[in-house]
């Protein structure tokens, strides 16, 4: 299944996405990282089996990436 875009976050010129991919059980949790010039990274963050996990983890790494300096893009 395509990844489905569920966040975007920005820090100077870099950018990171997190995607949402379907699986057997559940879904991947992707970040999808972003800078001028360069190729895109994608590294998978985790499975996850439902909604709320997912919410769950995308709260806590709004938190993390906020406090670290990233703004979120709307």
């Amino acid at each position: 299944m395509a990844l489905k875009e569920l966040i975007r976050y920005e820090r100077g010129l870099e950018t990171r996405a997190y995607q949402l991919r379907g699986a057997p059980g559940g879904a991947e949790l992707w970040r999808v990282t972003e800078n001028p010039g360069e190729p895109s990274k994608s590294i998978k963050e985790a499975d996850v089996a439902s909604l709320e996990e997912t919410l769950e983890l995308l709260e806590e790494i709004g938190r993390s990436l906020i406090t670290a300096g990233w703004s979120q893009v709307r």
